[in-house]
């Protein structure tokens, strides 16, 4: 049996969870123990920070246009839910069907909220979809303050770690925070990686 997407699962609990409730960002600096080594990283934001107008104002800019090249079947967003799509069609027959996502996710139950069109069948257009707007879905859960970015106190556990550590595969422009197609590039491009790693 196929350990292939625990990532789904498990790349959802990576930056916390998307469902239930988000803790609310704490006014003291937790301390979050790195689980890639045995060091102890000190969160240096006391007070998490929020995004200025601008800021927001930029990144709404460029959530515009990352959504309308993932409407057209471009962009890197696309690309890497694309690359997704083919790594859970284990037989390569350009759909999903229930076996494939349910060994991949290990949840059998989210199939039929894919399949819009009720064919048995996920197509790559119901998968992009879907993805999509699932994991931009979890990224407006965690987003308590409304501000378009996660901090470190709306990350999640091991999301702090990256952010700490100013990891580009979270945080790409190194600005302490987390928006909307930063987390979705992350979630996606970590759970392929960890497909990779086991040969899915």
């Amino acid at each position: 049996m196929s350990l292939a997407i625990q990532s789904q699962n498990f790349i959802q609990n990576l930056f916390g969870s998307s469902t239930g409730t988000t803790a609310a960002p704490t006014t003291t600096a937790p301390t979050t123990t790195n689980p890639y080594s045995n060091d102890s990283v000190q969160i240096a934001n006391a007070n998490p920070e929020t995004a200025g107008f601008f800021k927001k104002m930029g990144d709404g800019i460029g959530e515009m246009f990352s959504d309308v090249s993932y409407a057209m079947g471009m962009g890197e967003t696309y690309n890497l839910v694309e690359r997704e799509f083919h790594q859970i069609d284990h037989n390569n027959d350009g759909v999903i069907n229930h076996g494939e996502y349910t060994v991949a996710t290990f949840n059998p139950f989210e199939f039929q909220a894919i399949d819009t069109d009720y064919d048995g069948r996920v197509d790559k257009k119901e998968y992009t979809k879907f993805r999509k707007d699932r994991l931009e879905a979890a990224f407006e859960q965690k987003d308590v303050n409304k501000d378009r970015h996660l901090n470190m106190g709306e990350i999640g556990s091991i999301g702090r770690v990256y952010l700490a550590n100013n990891d580009p595969r979270l945080d790409r422009n190194m600005d302490g925070l987390v928006n909307k197609r930063e987390y979705v590039r992350a979630q996606l491009t970590l759970g392929i990686t960890i497909r990779d790693l086991f040969g899915f």
